[in-house]
């Protein structure tokens, strides 16, 4: 992890150097038609907390703010984000006087937000996951995914971080029980445990045993133990006695976090939908904002005409407008047995391909079941992926190359941070995001085809042009194969939602597709949409 924040922080200088060189500008000659999802108002919500004032509050990572919705509405009423502190937040919890404290997964902070507005924050390492407080107000967090511990903070972050456990391995969304014990699941081995903080030497005692994922815990006043299996998107009550679990509802997606208001109303945050869900008096899960997308990139059309369209934790088909028709989900299973997160896909005949940089994962997907048939895990960093000739080649960042993702053989590197890939099945065309550099590659060597683009990303070849997202300028350039001209044909994008410190200094990737219509499909990460723009007729 340390050695991909370093490459990733010379790749950011690297990118802070280069001028920003606008396309040959002209009229722009498609116009927006359909969208072909809904959007969502949340970009995916991971940690969950009610405030004492009875609104919700809902960390996102990858929305990289905390928002706060009205329980009843689902409005939102504020946004909390950077210009406050918040970076990247994957949990949240609120002390009784309305502190916010809030951890940041990928950068290793915990944040503190004050009533006041004040705002501090204390590194404590990558991986910095789950947060709460005790009933005296004693501040914990765990370790996941990037590291292991259980720590002690000072509320006011400014003592050092004291270690709990060193060793304690994927301990997840926690809270106190009315014994003073702290209670929580191990993510990836499916139990409920707890720990006695003060003892000598802390360990785990089991609670409950037999569950797929479980992701986080919490009590209601009456010191029930309920928790969230995100491998079942399932809510559970756990008897902390005997150890019996009891489904209480569940629905498709994935569920990572929940939380209980004054009067023990659940909230559930439901990261694959872009909800906060409320249980309601039927024991149904419903959301009070609408689905929708959360986080829309890679977008491609198989052989039956089904779009799909990568939205981080869920990659979705439509056979038309309107509500996916197929859905599979990132629901952390072994390698080759489910989906990972889409950051990007690509057609592969009747299946798709699709990368997860977080998992270092390239996998190819039946898209009729989201079987898993290929599950490549040696591609450092993959930030794009699709088929070329008979080979699956993969743009690695961990190694500035753009590599057969099977083989490991290198088809082109000294690369900055290769992101867009074109193939007609003979030229392999590369974009270098931090360049600004298209390449072509092919049997008789490599060549430039065009320079002095701006931050590019999704490519497709149109005929005997290569269209081209330029993100930073919100736009999509072509670029004629013949004369290397550059003529934008598509602008005022919603592009470049802004980007987490510690993940990739891209952010979310920007695709696009072309129907055999000849119509531009574009999803845009600032709106959470998907649109078809279709040709302006003369």
């Amino acid at each position: 992890m340390r050695k991909l924040l370093t490459m990733l922080g010379a790749a950011a200088l690297v990118l802070a150097a280069i001028p920003a060189i606008a396309a040959e500008t002209a009229p722009t000659d498609y116009e927006p038609g359909r969208e072909i999802g809904r959007a969502s108002v949340l970009k995916g919500p991971n940690g969950i907390f009610v405030h004492p004032n009875g609104n919700v509050y809902a960390a996102s990572v990858v929305g990289d703010e905390i928002t706060v919705q009205d329980p009843d509405t689902g409005e939102i009423l504020d946004r909390i984000g950077p210009e406050r502190g918040v970076h990247g937040p994957d949990d949240v919890t609120i002390a009784p006087d309305g502190t916010i404290y809030w951890t940041e997964i990928l950068g290793g902070n915990v944040g503190m937000l004050r009533p006041d507005g004040t705002w501090a924050t204390q590194f404590v390492a990558p991986g910095v996951n789950p947060i709460t407080l005790s009933d005296d107000g004693r501040l914990f967090v765990a370790l996941d995914f990037l590291g292991d511990g259980l720590y002690e903070l000072d509320p006011e972050l400014i003592d050092p971080p004291v270690v709990i456990m060193p060793d304690l391995h994927g301990f997840n969304g926690m809270d106190f029980g009315p014994d003073g014990l702290l209670y929580g699941p191990l993510f990836d081995g499916g139990a409920i445990v707890r720990i006695d903080v003060d003892a000598a030497n802390p360990a785990t005692e089991i609670v409950a045993t037999g569950l797929t994922t479980p992701a986080a815990v919490k009590f209601n006043s009456h010191g029930d133990l309920y928790g969230v299996d995100l491998g079942e998107g399932s809510v559970i009550e756990i008897d902390i006695a005997t150890g019996d679990v009891q489904t209480i509802a569940q629905v498709e997606g994935v569920l990572d976090n929940l939380a209980f208001d004054a009067d023990d109303r659940l909230f559930v945050a439901a990261t694959s939908s872009g909800q906060v869900l409320t249980l309601n008096r039927r024991g149904e899960l419903v959301g009070i904002n609408k689905a929708g997308f959360t986080s829309p990139g890679g977008v491609a059309l198989t052989q039956d005409g089904t779009v799909w369209v990568a939205d981080f934790s869920s990659l979705q088909g439509f056979d038309r407008p309107g509500r996916p028709t197929s859905q599979f989900y990132n629901r952390f299973d072994a390698p080759g047995e489910g989906t990972v997160w889409s950051f990007t896909v690509a057609a592969d005949g009747d299946n798709v391909i699709i990368t997860d940089w977080f998992s270092n994962a390239v996998q190819v997907v039946d898209a009729t079941d989201g079987t898993v048939l290929e599950d490549i895990r040696t591609v450092p960093v993959p930030t794009n992926a699709i088929r070329h000739g008979d080979a699956l080649v993969a743009a690695a960042v961990g190694l500035g190359a753009v590599v057969d993702a099977n083989t490991g053989d290198t088809l082109i590197d000294g690369l900055f941070l290769p992101r867009g890939l074109a193939s007609d099945g003979d030229t392999l065309y590369v974009g270098d995001w931090a360049t600004g550099l298209i390449w072509a590659v092919s049997d008789s060597g490599t060549s430039v085809v065009a320079s002095g683009l701006v931050t590019p990303e999704g490519l497709a070849l149109d005929g005997g042009r290569l269209l081209v997202v330029e993100e930073q300028l919100g736009q999509v350039t072509a670029i004629d194969l013949d004369t290397g001209d550059k003529t934008v044909i598509i602008d005022g994008l919603e592009l470049g939602y802004r980007t987490i410190p510690g993940g990739l200094p891209t952010g979310v990737f920007n695709g696009l597709a072309i129907t055999p219509r000849g119509s531009i499909l574009i999803p845009e990460d600032i709106a959470n949409t998907v649109t078809e723009y279709w040709p302006v007729e003369d």
